[in-house]
């Protein structure tokens, strides 16, 4: 029932900001935020009873309520570590500088959590899904790992190396002029993003194979390695931080890969033979568009939200273009773009509900 929770999300996002709108008019301040955050998690789970009216009998002994509960602590273990650690750089920009400066921060830093969110998020209880299907079956697990990899690095190094491109135009076009400085910060922050949804897998591996405390062991060691990288990079600024931030996943991405992998003998080389060739095809086309549209056609600073959407469209459809005709010469073909469509179609609410019909009719 994944329309049913996403529409209930949709629903909560919707309440979140009617509810901060209405008590900001009324003069609440920041307090309308806080209070629209906590209408949105009311809002979600009011829709999850309702939708699902199934009711929990007490706890009783010998039923494996134990394990379920071990395996939720561990997950929700590692979800407040990494809560920790994706705030911790905002705790340090607002203690070292000021407010405007972590203004200016925290807006180029959403923008970069929001390509992850946009990408991965609707895949992971997919992909979860999948993947634990196979669990028992190693060589097919190890088979539909790469090839989700595969597919997250075909987009994901695109997106990363594109916004890194056009991040500042990006930031001027949807917020405006005055925000420049978060379009800069922005811009430290996209070389990151590919690897950053890449790094975002390493969940479905841990929880598909039924493996929650080590994921928690390892976002411990994250957190820790993130934590001494924002402090090294602070005397830099908020521009440092995101350098940091880049700098984190590209580090930490092989060695995350090899401790997740171990108990399915999936190791750095599947990972590196996965996405090389994505790597190779976004910094040769980002290289190229930098070359030939930058120092050409828009080597000025013009201002204003036509200039941005006209450097947005041209630099992103030289690069796309660019990208898949490097994709398709290092794969000699277009199987990836044949593997993207069909994983599409796969996704989409009618191919399920399709399938759904018959896999019906044949039982």
């Amino acid at each position: 029932r994944f329309a049913t929770v996403s529409a209930n999300e949709v629903v909560g996002r919707a309440v979140s900001t009617a509810v901060s709108i209405l008590l900001a008019l009324r003069g609440w301040g920041y307090w309308a935020l806080v209070l629209g955050l906590l209408a949105q998690a009311l809002s979600i789970a009011i829709g999850a009873w309702w939708l699902c009216r199934w009711i929990p009998s007490l706890p009783r002994r010998g039923v494996g309520t134990r394990a379920v509960l071990r395996f939720a602590a561990h997950v929700y273990g590692t979800f407040n570590a990494n809560y920790f650690t994706r705030n911790f750089d905002n705790l340090l920009v607002g203690w070292r500088f000021n407010a405007v400066a972590l203004g200016y921060y925290k807006k180029a830093y959403d923008l970069f959590a929001l390509s992850a969110s946009q990408l991965t998020a609707p895949l992971n209880n997919v992909a979860l899904a999948a993947l634990s299907r196979v669990r028992n079956d190693p060589a097919r697990f190890r088979r539909h790992l790469a090839n989700s990899i595969e597919m997250v690095a075909f987009v994901g190094m695109a997106m990363g190396a594109d916004l890194t491109l056009v991040g500042k135009d990006v930031v001027r076009l949807v917020l405006g002029s005055k925000w420049l400085e978060s379009g800069r910060i922005f811009e430290l922050f996209g070389p990151g993003i590919g690897v950053m949804l890449l790094y975002s897998t390493i969940g479905w591996i841990h929880l598909s194979i039924g493996k929650p405390e080590r994921w928690f062991r390892w976002t411990l060691v994250e957190s820790t390695a993130t934590g001494l990288m924002f402090i090294v990079a602070l005397p830099w600024g908020p521009g440092g931080i995101a350098v940091a931030w880049s700098v984190s996943f590209w580090v930490l991405l092989i060695p995350a890969f090899w401790y997740a992998g171990r108990p399915i003998q999936f190791g750095a080389s599947q990972l590196l033979i996965a996405v090389w060739k994505y790597a190779l095809a976004s910094m040769a086309a980002g290289w190229i568009s930098t070359i030939t549209l930058r120092r050409l056609a828009f080597s000025g600073e013009p201002s204003g939200v036509p200039y941005a959407l006209e450097e947005i469209i041209v630099i992103s459809v030289v690069f796309i273009m660019l990208y898949l005709g490097a994709v398709i010469l290092l794969h000699r073909g277009c199987s990836p773009l044949r593997q993207l469509r069909s994983l599409l179609l796969e996704l989409a609410p009618v191919s399920r509900t399709a399938a759904l019909q018959e896999a019906t009719r044949e039982s």
